[in-house]
């Protein structure tokens, strides 16, 4: 058996160092170094806003609407005296960044004034509760500091890495798009060869799934052959792309393969790792493409979970407060409790249909 490289796994995962490889078939992206002075006020777990943070700030969401942001340094609201030593001592505790701050402003505009925010690995699904709307769309620097300071995910990220990260630490900020979660599917690599897909919104139901799955295996066989298998540097690795039409496939990522690294969605690792052994060339152009075909009601939604602190979810749970593992642990940990519930919600919607089509016979 042969020993991974996960430093090494990781590097090639950045967004980074995969970002010009495939340039034209993915995302507009702009990828911002993170100085020293602002990689260690990510690192802290005090959230205090930068000064560049204005205290009014109206931000034109491009959609007919303004939002506010407030800044809780405003001595209006504090209590204190403005000229007083509370006060002093408060400017003094704000950091400020003008460079970066200015860098991250310019790149939001020169994407159209919206833009999905994400660290070197991982996006702040973890922290989205904490924006107007509890979306991931950033529309001003506030937004980009709020998510960063918050999400448990980018802060794992940041952490001193020196064999990963010889490039830096950065922020990547992507051009906004309105995905229907129903066109996002995430495609399991073996041995270089593609496995599996399944619906990157995992368990919900779509329609068009079950009417598109040919179109929507080949499209995706069809970039990966053409696109990614001999130009991404490892053998075994997760991407996920955005299919928004017949013959376009945009990629998303790139992440690790295998347990605590991605969620497996609708496949379980140990199987894939089986079903890659015995796998022929001529079943790369048919992976196995796992899916909803019926409506089985209305499922958990696994970003609801991280809203919640781990203390919290475990004290519901029974199971013991973790003091290891780190983020990374935690994601894996809500994937699995979640996988588990949605496969048992999927059998009991299976056997029920069994039911009723006893039932409709028996009555026949």
């Amino acid at each position: 058996m042969l020993i991974r490289n996960i430093e090494l796994e990781k590097q090639a995962c950045m967004h980074v160092n995969w970002y010009e490889l495939f340039r034209k078939n993915t995302i507009k992206s702009c990828i911002i170094p993170v100085p020293d002075d602002v990689l260690a006020y990510l690192r802290q777990d005090m959230l205090i806003l930068p000064k560049e943070c204005s205290n009014f700030t109206d931000v034109s969401t491009g959609e007919g609407f303004q939002t506010t942001h407030y800044n809780a340094f405003d001595d209006q609201f504090d209590g204190t005296d403005s000229e007083g030593e509370d006060g002093a001592d408060d400017d003094q505790e704000q950091p400020a960044f003008p460079e970066f701050s200015q860098s991250l402003t310019d790149a939001i505009q020169s994407l159209g004034g919206n833009a999905f925010l994400k660290s070197d690995w991982h996006c702040p699904k973890d922290a989205q509760w904490i924006t107007l709307g509890q979306s991931l769309c950033v529309r001003d620097i506030t937004d980009v500091y709020q998510l960063l300071k918050a999400s448990s995910f980018c802060k794992e990220d940041f952490r001193e890495r020196s064999e990963v990260n010889g490039s830096g630490y950065h922020v990547v900020l992507k051009k906004w798009r309105d995905i229907h979660p129903g066109s996002e599917f995430r495609c399991f690599v073996r041995n270089r060869s593609l496995v599996a897909i399944s619906p990157r919104h995992w368990p919900s139901y779509h329609e068009h799934i079950a009417r598109e799955r040919s179109d929507i295996v080949n499209d995706i066989v069809s970039l990966f052959k053409e696109k990614i298998k001999e130009t991404f540097p490892l053998k075994d690795y997760v991407f996920d792309v955005y299919r928004p039409a017949k013959d376009n496939v945009i990629i998303m990522d790139f992440s690790l393969y295998g347990k605590g690294h991605s969620d497996s969605l609708a496949f379980d690792y140990d199987q894939l790792d089986d079903e890659a052994q015995v796998a022929t060339i001529e079943e790369e152009d048919d992976p196995e493409f796992r899916y909803l075909p019926n409506d089985c009601g209305v499922q958990p939604i696994k970003r609801n979970v991280y809203g919640f602190p781990q203390d919290f979810c475990n004290f519901f749970q029974g199971a013991a407060p973790s003091s290891e593992g780190g983020a990374a642990a935690e994601e894996a940990s809500v994937e699995g409790d979640s996988n588990n519930l949605i496969n048992r919600l999927i059998e009991q919607c299976n056997l029920q249909q069994l039911h009723d089509l006893d039932n409709q016979n028996e009555q026949a």
